[in-house]
C-alpha cells in the first residue's frame, strides 16, 4: 500500500457528488449516446438544467435569449461543454460530512472559482481548444484540501500554520505532517469519480507542471498552475500557503501569454469571479 492509499483509507470525510454527475459521465462514455439521453438525465436535476439553459443563452454561443429547450441547448453546446459544466456544477454542490472551518468556505471557493475563471481566460487568450475544460479543472484543483482538512482537522491546522511560518506552498507541509499532499489526494478523487484524464492531470500536477505529465495535457496543467499563482498574487480568495512571484514567469513564456494579455486577465478577474459565483449559486454558507 502506498502513502496516498493509506491516507485515503484513514480519511473519514470524503465529499460525495450529486448522483446526476455519475449518470452523465456514464452516458458520455457511451459512444452511442444521443442528446435526448443526456437531456433526460439533466431534466432530473433542476439546478443543472437551469445552468445549461443559462449558458446556452449566453452571448458566447451567439443566440442570447433564443434557446428554450434542453435538447437544443445540448446540441448547440456539444457533449464536451455539457460534461465540463456538469462537473463544475457538481463540485460546487458536493456534500461534505464534518466540514472543517480551517479553510474558510467563502474564501476557499472564491479561490477555486478564481483559478477556474483565470485558467479559462488564459485558455481563450492562447487559443486553447476547450476553455470550459479549464474552468472545471480550476474548480476541482484544490478538492484534496477539503478531503484532508475535513478528515484530519487537527493535523491540517498544523499544516496551515507551518506553511505560513515557513513561507511555503501548502503541499510541502502536507507531506511532512500527513505523509501526502492535496494534489495527490485530489488526483485520486478525480479518478475515483471517473472524471476525464485531463482534469485528473490538472488536479494532480498543478503544483508540479513538469513532472510526469503527458504532452497531451501539459498545456492544460501549466495553465491551471499559472491561474493558481495569479489568484494568490492578486488575493483572489484564500486556500492556504504562499507563492513566489518569480516562479511563474518562465511558464508564462512557455505557453505564449504576453504581458498585455496577462494584464487583461488580471483586470477582469474579480468581476468574472463574482459573476461565476452567482452562476453556480455559491454562497458564504457553502
Amino acid at each position: 500500500m502506498n502513502t496516498i492509499e493509506g491516507l485515503i483509507k484513514k480519511a473519514k470525510n470524503i465529499p460525495s457528488l450529486p448522483q446526476v454527475t455519475s449518470k452523465l459521465l456514464t452516458v458520455f462514455d457511451d459512444a452511442n449516446s444521443q442528446a435526448k439521453d443526456v437531456g433526460r438525465i439533466i431534466e432530473s436535476d433542476q439546478s443543472l438544467a437551469a445552468q445549461v439553459l443559462k449558458q446556452a443563452n449566453s452571448p458566447f454561443y451567439g443566440f442570447p435569449g433564443r434557446i428554450s429547450t434542453l435538447q437544443h441547448a445540448i446540441v448547440l453546446m456539444g457533449f464536451n461543454a455539457i460534461k465540463n459544466l456538469a462537473i463544475g456544477s457538481s463540485v460546487t454542490r458536493m456534500k461534505r460530512t464534518g466540514a472543517s472551518a480551517i479553510l474558510g468556505s467563502e474564501q476557499f471557493w472564491e479561490h477555486s472559482l478564481g483559478v477556474g475563471v483565470g485558467a479559462r481566460a488564459i485558455g481563450k487568450e492562447i487559443g486553447y481548444p476547450c476553455p470550459e475544460e479549464l474552468l472545471a479543472a480550476g474548480l476541482l484543483h484544490d478538492t484534496g484540501k477539503l478531503i484532508l482538512s475535513d478528515s484530519f482537522p487537527k493535523e491540517y491546522e498544523e499544516v496551515v500554520k507551518e506553511a505560513d511560518e515557513r513561507g511555503e506552498e501548502i503541499y510541502q507541509p502536507e507531506k511532512r505532517v500527513l505523509g501526502g499532499s492535496h494534489d495527490d489526494v485530489g488526483g485520486w478523487f478525480t479518478k475515483e469519480n471517473r472524471f476525464p484524464c485531463v482534469l485528473k492531470a490538472c488536479v494532480q500536477y498543478h503544483h508540479t507542471p513538469c513532472s510526469k505529465v503527458s504532452d497531451e495535457f501539459i498545456n492544460a496543467v501549466k495553465i491551471v498552475h499559472l491561474a493558481d499563482h495569479l489568484c494568490k498574487l492578486e488575493g483572489i480568495g484564500w486556500a492556504g500557503g504562499t507563492v513566489c512571484p518569480g516562479e511563474i514567469e518562465d511558464t508564462f513564456s512557455e505557453i505564449g501569454l504576453t504581458a498585455e494579455a496577462r494584464e487583461r486577465i488580471v483586470e477582469g478577474l474579480k468581476v468574472e469571479v463574482t459573476e461565476t459565483k452567482a452562476f453556480f449559486g455559491i454562497t458564504t454558507t457553502h
